[in-house]
Formats: structure tokens, C-alpha cells, sequence
């Protein structure tokens, strides 16, 4: 593998910003978030709590400016739409004695 020295503007390094598109935007942006982790398997709440925690910059930034009940209902309406899935454990596949 190449091996080059940091350069501190180098043009491939990866930056994220901020782009002001307006509400609108916003609202497709949070539409489309809370459909990406619904349909990965996570809950109402469990999502919730990922819009509470400012780790998840997006999502709080969302929580932030609309507020828990209108993130509340956004959710609610995604998960109307696509449902939820629900993964439960019941043990290895196959389940007899014997199988490797």
C-alpha cells in the first residue's frame, strides 16, 4: 500500500457540512432516517431514544427543532407505512443433537 503525509487540505478527505435546504427537505431527510432504521429492525422506542442522544447528530438536530411529539408522530406515521420488523431468538437453525 502507498503510503503519503497528511495534508491538511487535501481534497479527498472526507468533510460533512451543514446545507440549509429548508424545511421541506428536513422533514424527506427525517422521513427517510426513521424509515432506513425501521426497516433495519428497530423499535418505536428504541428509535426514540436514538433521537434523545446527541451522539446521533442528525437525529438529535431533528428531535432538537421539531420536538419528542412530532418525532413521536413521524415515527408512528413511517412505521404505519412500512411496519416494523420484529427478530426473535429461538436458538441455533436445525436445533437437533447433532447438527454442526
Amino acid at each position: 500500500m502507498t503510503e503519503k503525509a497528511f495534508e491538511p487540505d487535501d481534497p479527498m478527505a472526507l468533510v460533512g457540512v451543514i446545507v440549509d435546504a429548508g424545511d421541506p427537505a428536513a422533514d424527506e431527510m427525517a422521513r427517510c432516517l426513521v424509515e432506513e432504521y425501521l426497516r433495519v429492525g428497530w423499535d418505536e422506542e428504541g428509535l426514540l431514544r436514538l433521537f434523545r442522544t446527541p451522539f446521533y447528530r442528525a437525529l438529535y438536530a431533528i428531535y432538537r427543532d421539531r420536538g419528542e411529539e412530532a418525532v413521536r408522530g413521524l415515527i408512528a406515521e413511517v412505521a404505519a407505512t412500512w411496519g416494523v420488523w420484529r427478530v426473535t431468538g429461538g436458538g441455533p437453525r436445525g436445533g437437533g443433537e447433532g447438527d454442526a
